[in-house]
């Protein structure tokens, strides 16, 4: 990778997941965030799982898991003035 994007507010860690891996796309992450009400949680970009959880450990483990089998890859944003 030659250049990184910053991360979206609030992400404290991210994994790339297996789609990431085959395609180059490395939009395709899972992320970790720390919640206001509730623990951790994680979200996939790729296929839109994810959990919550009072145990950061727990998180960290299920996301890197996620993203290690995660073959799903993130929506296309349609082009500006698209109707569709």
């Amino acid at each position: 990778m030659t250049s990184q994007t910053a991360w979206p507010t609030g992400v404290i860690a991210r994994y790339l997941t297996k789609a990431a891996e085959i395609t180059g796309d490395h939009e395709a992450t899972v992320d970790v965030r720390q919640n206001r009400d509730y623990g951790h949680s994680y979200d996939c970009r790729g296929c839109g799982g994810g959990s919550t959880s009072g145990d950061i450990r727990a998180i960290y483990a299920g996301a890197q898991e996620h993203a290690e089998t995660c073959r799903a890859i993130p929506r296309p944003t349609p082009p500006a003035g698209s109707t569709r």
